[in-house]
């Protein structure tokens, strides 16, 4: 009957929706990862007005570092099928760039919307820099019982980044789940305030101030040093308290515990990473020529030109060699371009086997724009030694592209990391790029559709020019090794000039075969520290290359 086929409909329309606004003045965010500071309940601030009533929430990022997120609700009593979809607003006036923000979330137990079970993953769409604007996304459980929805902040340079949010909308298909949102705090709360990343041998703060009782006062601190290298407190019962960072890389883990009259406690911990930093340092030093860089941990400062961009970051070589590439990892706030001369200054890691610099929290300068890059070396296999290097491969297609647009090239990963090109199984090809790694492969990243050509190109027709293929190490203390090639056979003069043009030495002076590599050894041992330039002509070509000899 009609009242039947009513419920029936009622049955299988079932949800549940909910919608938060910062309105109630207090409440903020269950938690968050990464480096998250500063999350407010607020009115207008800084010139933006809420979207919805008279309140919003406001979460700054500060230092600079990865992808921080803010737990901005939680789902609970979940059973396997059931589907959340949630809303939220965020300010973005960048058109295109960052900063921006998406909708993510974690699966999470019912216990705790901190308890970080697996990444639930949410949109790939992000705020559309028109100001207010809403992001969305729906997940479908399937063994966890519950979901903690976040915010995810993607910061638009060096500088501390404040972000604001409003109107969260959650609705769940559930008959069983709650809806929860961030309460207004209450009782003892401590605070040992954001991790930081530090130099070595800095003096470090430690800040407690952030901590509360919203029934009393804190009536005593206590700080403790939970891991690490140990290291001295000035006073480890006052709010804030400092010491001298060891002068080694390490990370230091601490407690705070707070108290209040009637005995009640609260605690929370803070993690200092300590960077010592190697200086400056050539690409081919920085990779260390084996298999992990001897810098993993270690802040350095390095120089290349810019050969590949790609969205979370960019590749750099400093010579025309192997071990000359290294990725910079930037997460796309850098404004660079292929040709630019750049010094970065960063951290050095391991990412799955990929050395690369992490500048989040570092610096990129643009020296120069617009400079020739060094040619791409002809290789017919791939190995670490040409890890993040410019290089060229050619054969025929045996294997199409799988499902994340990798295929392969006589037995040599081509991947799609900056450019989508589809292959016809069984044809020629030439591809170039610089040599990425991930997920056990080395693979080519052609950049555009002119690092793909039909065909095998020979030796000649890929060598262009006359050139000095590497100079290595440079700097280098005393001995230099050169290698070269010319197009034709010929007879050349290999010099050493010094910054006043005297010709200081000749390191060869004969016949050059075409196509082929040759090297030269340059022992600088009676020479004194500075710059020198090496000289190569032909009858027809010169050409010139920066060195710097350091004792």
């Amino acid at each position: 009957n009609m009242y039947n086929l009513f419920l029936i409909i009622i049955l299988f329309s079932f949800s549940i929706s909910d919608t938060y606004s910062w309105e109630d003045g207090e409440g903020v965010i269950f938690g968050s990862d990464g480096n998250l500071i500063d999350a407010e309940n607020v009115g207008e601030t800084d010139g933006i007005a809420p979207f919805d009533g008279d309140r919003m929430l406001t979460v700054s990022e500060f230092p600079i570092d990865g992808t921080p997120e803010a737990y901005i609700g939680w789902v609970s009593n979940l059973n396997n099928g059931d589907e959340v979809t949630a809303c939220f607003y965020g300010y973005d006036d960048t058109e295109e760039a960052s900063p921006s923000l998406r909708i993510w979330g974690h699966w999470s137990s019912n216990e705790s919307a901190l308890d970080d079970q697996q990444s639930a993953g949410g949109n790939t769409e992000y705020t559309d820099g028109s100001g207010w604007s809403q992001v969305c996304h729906t997940w479908t459980a399937s063994t966890f019982e519950a979901l903690t929805i976040q915010a995810r902040l993607y910061s638009g340079g060096s500088t501390s980044t404040k972000y604001f949010i409003d109107k969260l909308e959650i609705n769940t298909s559930s008959d069983s789940a709650v809806i929860n949102f961030p309460e207004p705090i209450e009782g003892l709360f401590a605070n040992a305030g954001a991790n930081q990343t530090v130099d070595a041998g800095a003096i470090v703060t430690l800040d407690g101030s952030g901590s509360l009782n919203t029934d009393g006062d804190i009536i005593a601190y206590l700080w403790e040093q939970t891991s690490g290298i140990a290291v001295d407190l000035d006073d480890e019962e006052s709010m804030t308290t400092t010491f001298f960072a060891p002068d080694e890389s390490t990370v230091l883990n601490f407690d705070l515990t707070i108290y209040d009259a009637d005995a009640n406690e609260s605690s929370d911990s803070v993690t200092i990473t300590v960077v010592s930093s190697a200086g400056t340092l050539s690409i081919s030093d920085i990779q260390g020529e084996g298999a992990d860089s001897p810098y993993i941990g270690q802040n350095v400062t390095t120089s290349g030109y810019v050969t590949a961009r790609a969205e979370y970051g960019f590749f750099i070589q400093d010579a025309e060699a192997s071990w000359s590439g290294i990725w910079i990892l930037d997460y796309g706030n850098q404004s660079v371009n292929i040709g630019d001369e750049v010094e970065v200054t960063g951290m050095v890691e391991e990412y799955y086997n990929l050395t690369e610099i992490d500048v989040t929290s570092g610096n990129v300068s643009v020296l120069s724009t617009g400079n020739p890059l060094y040619n791409p070396i002809l290789i017919d296999s791939v190995e670490e030694a040409y890890e993040s290097v410019l290089v060229t491969v050619s054969g025929v297609c045996d294997g199409a592209p799988n499902e994340y647009g990798e295929w392969t090239l006589s037995g040599i990963w081509i991947d799609d990391l900056m450019y989508e090109f589809t292959p016809v199984v069984g044809e020629p090809y030439t591809i170039t790029g610089p040599l990425y790694y991930s997920y056990d492969e080395y693979k080519v990243e052609p950049r555009d559709v002119n690092d793909v050509q039909d065909g095998i190109l020979s030796n000649s027709e890929l060598i262009q020019d006359f050139s000095i293929l590497n100079a290595y190490p440079n700097p280098f203390n005393p001995t230099l090794t050169i290698e070269f090639s010319t197009l034709s056979t010929e007879l050349i003069e290999i010099s050493v000039y010094d910054l006043l043009g005297q010709k200081i030495d000749v390191l060869y002076n004969g016949l050059s075969q075409a196509n082929i590599l040759n090297n030269i050894t340059w022992n600088a041992y009676n020479y004194s520290s500075g710059d020198y330039f090496i000289y190569l002509k032909t009858d027809n070509f010169t050409k010139t290359h920066k060195i710097t000899l350091i004792k």
